[in-house]
């Protein structure tokens, strides 16, 4: 009987294992650093069409503001 234990845990290990790897497969959103690149790859966007959408206005009013003209009829 000793001899079936080791035995019996090294098959229970193996399938452990496989079931972690189908569950992988079957549901890859679940594995940790996949989700976590696609929520640092969606930060940095919504970063940087702030930092576009910031920096849009400021541009677009420097033209806009002009001196006054002289009034020619003085």
């Amino acid at each position: 009987m000793p001899k079936e234990k080791p035995d019996a845990e090294a098959a229970l290990q193996k399938l452990g294992q496989r079931l972690r790897a189908g569950m992988a497969e079957q549901h890859p959103a679940q594995n940790l650093e996949i989700v976590r690149g696609a929520v640092r790859e969606q930060y940095e966007q919504e970063k940087a069409a702030k930092r576009e959408k910031k920096t849009a206005p400021d541009a677009a009013k420097a033209p806009q503001r002009k001196p006054p003209e002289p009034d020619l009829e003085r």
